[in-house]
């Protein structure tokens, strides 16, 4: 199991680097942008994303949610805040287990109207891999301009929305673990979804439970 943790690990470090190329030298710059870019789904554009979104769906019925644990930037973005909480003593509080909220199926409903509709403003806010171009356009005028465009904002605004978005995902991921993930990305809860019919899975041994509830305090997904 550590094993695979370390190869999760690296992965997770190695897509978040490329993808912060391919935003901001274009997923053409090189075969590592374009394997970034190109491995992202992107539910507001399934079109544009088709062979990546099946490939995943199938991952996801075998292993689970290894395209939010490995790919998805914005996933390794929460997981870096969340391990940086360590270092302050008063923040190292436990995890605990909580039910599937219902309000991330409503959110996952609200998203799919605003995309419909062409509602643009909700997906840049909701959608991961926008979200990700966003928290990078906090520091590059150009990718926050390209990206705020289509709802009338300028670098300058961009900028300013990218960095309260990254500062609201920073919080929330040192107090409350991969919450944005399994609550509020419409994506994460559509993998979740599948996730519960994922064919290899970890279960707990009841024979050998000692009900100690490690397992409980240390899941970063509640």
């Amino acid at each position: 199991m550590k094993q695979l943790r370390t190869i999760r690990i690296i992965l997770a470090l190695l897509f978040l680097a490329s993808s912060v190329g391919a935003v901001l030298l274009g997923p053409a710059a090189c075969p590592v942008t374009r394997t970034a870019r190109g491995s992202q789904v992107l539910l507001c554009s399934l079109g544009a994303s088709a062979g990546a979104s099946l490939i995943w769906l199938l991952l996801t019925l075998m292993f689970g949610r290894i395209y939010c644990a490995t790919v998805c930037p914005v996933g390794t973005f929460s997981d870096i805040f969340m391990r940086l909480r360590q270092v302050f003593p008063r923040s190292r509080r436990k995890f605990s287990y909580v039910h599937a909220k219902r309000v991330r199926y409503h959110i996952l409903l609200i998203y799919a109207i605003c995309a419909l509709a062409g509602i643009t403003a909700v997906t840049l806010m909701l959608d991961p891999w926008n979200i990700f171009t966003d928290i990078v356009g906090a520091v590059s005028p150009h990718v926050a301009a390209a990206q705020w465009k289509a709802v009338g904002l300028g670098a300058l605004s961009g900028m300013v929305a990218g960095a309260a978005i990254a500062v609201v995902l920073a919080v929330l991921a040192a107090l409350r673990g991969r919450e944005f993930c399994t609550t509020v990305c419409p994506l994460g809860t559509v993998l979740g979804m599948l996730s519960d019919y994922a064919i290899y899975h970890i279960e707990i041994n009841p024979d050998k439970c000692t009900s100690c509830g490690l397992c409980e305090d240390v899941c970063r997904a509640s």
